[in-house]
């Protein structure tokens, strides 16, 4: 389990997103109720750690129980989960790299209503899957196997990932989020070279270690970042 969400921690920090943080901002800016930016905030949070939990449960399972042992050697399946995993986060991270700037797709804001930024916090949640970090996390914790574990690490994930949505949403729930609106955009015009490079940093850790953890599987047979993954593990 630990090894499941020490990984769920790290993929958070290199999906770090400040853009529900955003759109909560320009909602709160724009004149909707601290309530309706509340609602936003629950559905982007319960409604991506849903959407994952549902998404391991399902597809990661049937990956699982899929009969690899037909087309490669016992634990074979998760050394080629895992290197995919190590690929698509490196090749991410050389994205990042070259566009700092570059962000999995998301919903503009620009709506106020309840229902509006509903919708929108709904849209955000489903658009995790556009997420390489999210999609990583998604066979990992499904390979894992458990479900308490599951719901762990994408809670865990999501928490971190969206960090600053989740300290703008307590500050609105103590009625401070004033302050914490006028920071928010400091920080994020000083800071955001700095936070893209440490998302960028997090991916290639990320990748590094799976990468290094399936060398390791082929030169002594045993896994030592992930053993969940070896077969019945």
């Amino acid at each position: 389990m630990l090894d499941v969400l020490l990984a769920a921690a790290t993929l958070g920090v290199a999906g770090l997103d400040p853009a529900g943080a955003a759109i909560a901002v320009a909602a709160l800016a724009a004149g909707a109720r601290e309530r309706h930016v509340l609602v936003f905030a629950a559905v982007v949070l319960l409604g991506t750690a849903g959407w994952g939990v549902l998404l391991s449960m399902t597809l990661g399972r049937q990956l699982d129980g899929f009969a690899w042992t037909r087309l490669v050697p016992p634990d074979g399946a998760a050394a080629l989960i895992e290197l995919s995993v190590a690929v698509a986060l490196l090749s991410w991270a050389a994205v990042r790299w070259r566009r700092p700037d570059a962000r999995p797709p998301r919903p503009g804001g620009g709506r106020t209503g309840g229902a509006g930024l509903a919708v929108l916090g709904a849209g955000f949640a489903l658009t995790a899957v556009l997420d390489p970090t999210f999609v990583a996390l998604v066979v990992l914790a499904g390979r894992d196997g458990s479900a308490a574990t599951t719901v762990t690490a994408h809670v865990l994930w999501i928490v971190v990932s969206q960090l600053p949505l989740v300290v703008l949403a307590a500050a609105v729930l103590r009625g401070r989020h004033e302050g914490a609106v006028a920071w928010f955009q400091r920080v994020l015009a000083r800071w955001r070279p700095l936070l893209a490079a440490a998302g960028t940093l997090a991916l290639v850790l990320a990748g590094g270690v799976l990468a290094l953890d399936v060398a390791w599987w082929v030169a002594s047979g045993r896994f030592l970042v992930l053993p969940g993954l070896a077969a019945g593990g």
